[in-house]
């Protein structure tokens, strides 16, 4: 039987929408998942009321457009919409307007400065916020104009995040969201490498530090009501380090972190769900702002953990309730974790390749090389150990919802399957080289 509550859309059946559908689940909401993705986990969740398929909007705004509005007439109430990506913030951007008669919206107030990674850092500058350094360019020239202004290391980025997500781009920019360059030769090697598809970049100082320095404010503002919501949280590890998807998350008390968000977000005129990411560095004791995201993000759940349900804030206040704030209560203030579980294991993966060909290269007997094997081994137990310690959930697997679960599994699978091939064929094209050089 269908609910008397607005329907949500979800525009994502994976970690993101996921979340969205477990925090509604028990309000009598019915969520629907949109999905283009043939072999997403979401597609199996109970936690889904049903799943559309639909044109990725990435690659089809406009057929995309055409399918909400064949869907919104399956629907009595005009349902929610909740964006999950970049590329679904930009879509609704675009169509808005013509939408919003038929759909409740985000409010899209401020999407040029949240999106805009120059301008925001513009605005956290004059608020008296810090932000590393930046400047943008958009040619060869520009570049060795400007690169003497920054002190290396320096991270390289999009000015948009969705710009090196395009079709062909990513795979341009090898598949990263941002990267460092310890010199001139490096960057200009870089740049004239991605400048074909995408020649506007930004240019930060690096902020010394590691992953778990990087520092996260996760919100509801109310355009009427102000502040409903947040929770703060700090990365535990990323895939790959430094720059790549945070796969544990763990809820922590910065209160440091709170009025810098909110004065950033209300200077940019906007409401919404937002992540506002910092990093502490920990010499001078000072935040710098890294970037916002102006939706939800994939570990926007953990803060259920901590009394923070952000997706239930926003569908009331979207629907015109007046929900009650909720503040967190972090308790022992630490074992709160959210877990990707494929990032996850590919990271510890990943460091035991690493330290074993460390260990290969560096072990003189076959003695010493057994004992490095057992490092490894108690290397990789204790890293498990340390992420699945304390209370967590997971971005994928659910006892009360086992299906996505056990397609994340066979997906991952797959993955592994293809890496080692992979790396099979790459090592025999090495060695092949070697015998005929």
């Amino acid at each position: 039987m269908p609910s008397e509550l607005p329907a949500v859309f979800v525009m994502n059946v994976y970690y993101s929408g996921l979340g969205i559908a477990r925090s509604l689940h028990g309000h009598g909401v019915d969520v629907f998942g949109l999905s283009s993705e043939t072999d997403a986990p979401g597609l199996k969740s109970g936690f889904f009321k049903g799943i559309y398929e639909v044109p990725n909007g990435r690659d089809e705004p406009e057929a995309l457009y055409r399918r909400l509005l064949e869907l919104r007439s399956m629907h009595i109430e005009a349902p929610v919409i909740f964006p999950t990506r970049d590329f679904d913030v930009l879509f609704l951007h675009q169509y808005g307007e013509q939408l919003r008669p038929f759909y409740r919206l985000p409010q899209d107030h401020g999407f040029g400065c949240l999106m805009d990674k120059l301008e925001l850092a513009s605005v956290a500058h004059n608020l008296g916020i810090a932000v590393p350094p930046t400047i943008a360019c958009s040619s060869t020239r520009q570049l060795q104009e400007q690169i003497g202004k920054l002190r290396f290391p320096v991270v390289v980025k999009p000015r948009f995040a969705y710009l090196w997500r395009r079709k062909g781009t990513w795979e341009a920019v090898g598949a990263r969201k941002a990267f460092l360059v310890h010199s001139d030769d490096e960057l200009q090697s870089e740049y004239s490498r991605i400048a074909v598809l995408t020649p506007e970049i930004l240019i930060q100082e690096y902020v010394a530090g590691s992953d778990s320095d990087i520092v996260v404010c996760c919100c509801y503002m109310s355009q009427k009501e102000g502040l409903l919501g947040y929770f703060t949280a700090k990365k535990l590890r990323q895939n790959p380090p430094l720059f790549g998807t945070g796969c544990a998350i763990e809820a922590a008390d910065i209160p440091e972190i709170i009025p810098l968000a909110k004065r950033l977000i209300q200077s940019c005129g906007y409401s919404g769900l937002a992540e506002i990411e910092f990093k502490h560095d920990k010499s001078t004791n000072t935040f710098y702002l890294i970037e916002i995201n102006p939706r939800h993000w994939d570990q926007h759940e953990l803060g259920t953990l901590v009394g923070v349900n952000l997706s239930w804030l926003a569908y009331q206040d979207m629907i015109g309730r007046r929900p009650e704030a909720q503040a967190p209560a972090y308790k022992n203030a630490t074992g709160y974790k959210w877990i990707a579980e494929t990032e996850a294991l590919m990271l510890i993966l990943r460091n035991g390749y690493l330290q074993l060909q460390t260990s290969c290269k560096s072990a003189a007997r076959s003695t010493k090389l057994l004992g490095r094997h057992r490092a490894l081994v108690r290397s990789i137990l204790t890293e498990t150990h340390f992420l699945l310690k304390g209370q967590k959930m997971f971005a994928v697997f659910n006892r009360r919802d086992p299906m996505p679960g056990v397609l994340l599994t066979l997906r991952t699978v797959r993955e592994l399957f293809r890496i080692v091939a992979r790396y099979i064929l790459t090592d025999r094209t090495t060695r092949y080289a070697a015998i005929n050089r």
